[in-house]
């Protein structure tokens, strides 16, 4: 397909040459994505649902003028010593008039700056009315949202040919989602969802397959924050319970430990359920929780547990016999003592599964959690400071008596340069159910390793970041009959060539062992965003993924977006060229909000994706259409089993309607 890449090559130099200065440039939420994101990182379990959760506070942006603190410590980039300056900045001042404000506080680097301007605004007509208590006050000016989408497929899987009785589906194949939100000053808030995956039954399974709601309250005298229903967590490090997020290894601030907070996506399996508290006592605060969840597990012939399932998926007669066939119960508490920049804090939890846990002889699951009862804790750290910060946490887990231990530092050597490093330890016993820390694999357990990365801004529009990062695994891992090492390496450059013309270059390397061999991966990127006006951007990127052995594969993308107050639209065309499946190219694409996609593409084929927004009567009913497709040259049939596609053609159409009172 020479031809193809000629004419593609033509097309993205011909629009190019259209464009010429622009007046203005803006962060967006695919320039954050692109900038995090890299192959592997985007495959990480439960990664989606993290970026799902951050598009949720990306499409709600955090009022600074009367975010509390448990709201900022939702976002993952935020020190505490920054979320104590935003609030200092904002009761001096008397409020911001402009998220561009923060520029004036010294602790706040131009990287976090960017990032606020995406997940904060500054709203002064709150100010307008005084914030009280009153059920009066809580009515009138209280907000509601509802969101609906259904995604079309416009092709058909065999799962849908075969009867329930012979494996086949048992639903049809739409997606479907609703989700309503009440939210009244800084308060109040109230959600409810459900959610139906493609292939699962609707009127034969009562309706959608998972609901979920909340209820919380927050930042009420001595109350930080309750919620009663299904909620989220994160503590210190996140060794003992780690319910949030890490940005990737390429951002020098990363921190999992948010508090408690609501669970406001369609997760379907990392949450909790029950309540859960925090309480201030002075320079003390207090966590606690209860829990109790229905999870998806496959059993061995005894009745005993051999695999938690984390899919959320229920279409055929097999996955449906492994859904809610485990309980599991939960308890626990946080303490966490913050002063002058100083903080330590312990936390702990007991839980209890209604069937044992029994995982196998195989040699990679020999150092998984046996028996029901399992319990953790941990103390963590820290010290904040304009220049320097140091952090650490070690955890416990009763069930095989393991340790794990992580430690960070930070020194910013000036504004324009940040040296940060971290050091791991995580025993091949440890094992705690909700650890989510900065870790080489899936799992906090069996790994031991160390990290430097550098931040520097040299130059005014110059940005570069590189990390050096090296890891061993003692235990064999899935496939694999011997310990293994790896290390990564990545520099990351970004350059404005004119006032508002930009230049990013990634280079990644990683040998990782696989299949008893070290693999060597080499991965490229290369992006020119163009602003065209307030309104227009085009972008072009280039991918390359090489593999020792195995090959190399490139992409070559072009997008063009045209964005408003009330209306936006995007066009992507990609072309992918890879041998095999070993060398995939993971890429972001543009689509509906508060939605997450980044497909892996692997063959020889072309990607095309338009979507676009255009909102009503003020901006408070807004319609969202999304179209893709994909075009294989080198199959004429996709996927396998019951996912298989006879056609090389693959069409997906996604709705979504939301009403803002």
């Amino acid at each position: 397909m020479e031809w193809g890449k000629r004419i593609l090559l033509a097309c993205i130099f011909a629009m190019q040459g259209q464009f010429f200065y622009a007046q203005t440039s803006t962060y967006s939420w695919q320039d954050f994505v692109e900038e995090i994101s890299d192959d592997e990182f985007a495959e990480e379990q439960g990664w989606t649902e993290h970026m799902e959760e951050l598009a949720l506070l990306a499409a709600h942006p955090i009022d600074l003028n009367t975010a509390t603190w448990e709201q900022l410590r939702q976002l993952p980039f935020l020190t505490e010593q920054q979320i104590n300056d935003l609030h200092s900045y904002a009761f001096l001042h008397r409020g911001m008039r402009s998220v561009s404000e923060i520029m004036a506080i010294p602790s706040i680097d131009f990287q976090t700056r960017r990032l606020l301007s995406l997940f904060c605004r500054a709203d002064q007509s709150v100010f307008e009315h005084k914030d009280t208590l009153s059920l009066r006050s809580l009515l009138k000016y209280a907000h509601h949202e509802v969101v609906t989408r259904l995604d079309i497929p416009l092709y058909y899987r065999m799962g849908y040919s075969y009867p329930p009785s012979q494996g086949g589906y048992w639903g049809n194949p739409l997606y479907h989602k609703i989700r309503y939100q009440l939210t009244s000053q800084r308060h109040v808030e109230l959600g409810v969802q459900s959610e139906k995956d493609a292939g699962e039954p609707f009127m034969h399974n009562r309706g959608w397959d998972s609901y979920g709601g909340y209820f919380m309250l927050r930042d009420i005298k001595w109350l930080r924050t309750l919620v009663i229903g299904d909620y989220k967590m994160g503590f210190g490090e996140g060794l003992v319970v780690g319910g949030g997020f890490s940005m990737g290894k390429s951002y020098w601030q990363n921190r999992t430990g948010r508090g408690i907070r609501a669970k406001r996506g369609m997760d379907e399996v990392n949450y909790f359920r029950g309540a859960a508290t925090t309480v201030r006592m002075g320079d003390i605060l207090l966590s606690m929780w209860v829990s109790h969840r229905k999870l998806d597990a496959s059993l061995n012939d005894d009745g005993t547990v051999h695999t938690l399932l984390s899919s959320g998926l229920h279409r055929t007669s097999s996955e449906l016999n492994k859904k809610h066939n485990l309980g599991a119960s939960l308890t626990g508490a946080d303490v966490q003592w913050n002063k002058g920049g100083f903080h330590i804090g312990s936390t702990g939890y007991f839980q209890r599964f209604h069937r044992d846990l029994s995982p196998g002889d195989a040699l990679y699951r020999r150092i998984y959690p046996v028996g029901r009862n399992f319990g953790g804790m941990g103390i963590n750290y820290g010290y904040n400071h304009l220049w320097f910060s140091l952090s650490g946490e070690t955890a416990y887990s009763t069930n095989r008596k393991g340790i794990a231990s992580l430690h960070r530092a930070t020194w910013k050597i000036s504004p324009q340069y940040i040296l940060s490093g971290s050091v791991r330890y995580y025993s091949r016993n440890y094992y705690s159910f909700y650890a989510s820390a900065m870790s080489e694999n899936s799992r906090v357990q069996n790994e031991t390793g160390a990290m430097l990365r550098l931040n520097a801004q040299p130059t005014e529009g110059l940005t570069l970041m590189c990390y050096a990062d090296f890891f061993r695994n003692p235990w064999p891992r899935y496939g694999l009959t011997h310990s293994s090492v790896g290390q990564e390496l990545a520099l990351h450059g970004e350059y404005k060539l004119r006032r508002y013309n930009t230049l990013a270059v990634r280079y990644q390397l990683k040998r990782k062992e696989r299949s008893n061999h070290m693999e060597v991966h080499n991965r490229f990127r290369l992006l020119y965003t163009r602003q065209q006006g307030k309104w227009w951007r085009l972008q072009s990127m280039v991918n390359l993924h090489t593999l020792q052995n195995s090959g190399k594969g490139y992409t070559l993308t072009q997008s063009l977006r045209f964005q408003k107050e009330r209306e936006s639209f995007t066009v992507l065309f990609t072309y992918f060229h890879t041998p095999n499946y070993d060398t995939r190219i993971s890429l972001y694409e543009p689509v509906l909000t508060e939605m997450f996609r980044i497909p892996s593409l692997y063959g020889r084929g072309v990607r095309g994706v338009l979507a676009g927004r255009h909102s009503f009567w003020h901006r408070r009913f807004s319609v969202e259409l999304l179209y893709s497709l994909v075009r294989y040259f080198d199959r004429n049939v996709q996927s396998s089993g019951m996912q298989e596609i006879r056609s090389p053609w693959k069409n997906d159409l996604s709705v979504q309607l939301r009403l803002k009172v």
